[in-house]
């Protein structure tokens, strides 16, 4: 996040609430995402990285955004910025109820999982996104 974004963000009153002002489109994605993968929606994206990857022992969800539409810039600085990332999986986890964890893969692809993911475990989710490009 710039920093003329991240001052108007963190000397707000309610963070959350800046955010959303200022990200409606990043906000109102990540809300649909974190109800998709907490229902398992499917997505064709998602369902080809799976087949390419096969079993894992962890659930997760990844789309694929238009790497030069603005939303996709938006996730970038949201999610890049650790404490808005970390504010906006807590708030995202309470609203669906379980815990949740955002990240963005290779350029444009969105990932929620269940626990932060370790390099052995991205590593094959990287690779498949980027042979799907």
């Amino acid at each position: 996040m710039d920093c003329q974004t991240a001052t108007l963000v963190y000397q707000a009153e309610n963070h959350l609430d800046k955010i959303q002002d200022i990200f409606p489109e990043a906000w109102k994605f990540l809300e649909e995402q974190a109800f998709a993968y907490v229902h398992s929606k499917a997505d064709k994206f998602d369902s080809s990285v799976k087949k390419l990857v096969g079993e894992t022992n962890f659930k997760f969800r990844m789309v694929h955004r238009d790497d030069k539409d603005q939303l996709t810039k938006d996730l970038s600085e949201l999610l890049g910025d650790i404490t808005s990332r970390l504010l906006l999986e807590k708030h995202f986890s309470q609203v669906v109820g379980q815990q949740i964890f955002f990240s963005t893969i290779c350029c444009s692809s969105h990932l929620t999982t269940d626990h932060e993911l370790c390099l052995e475990e991205v590593l094959p989710l990287q690779r498949a996104a980027v042979k799907l490009q």
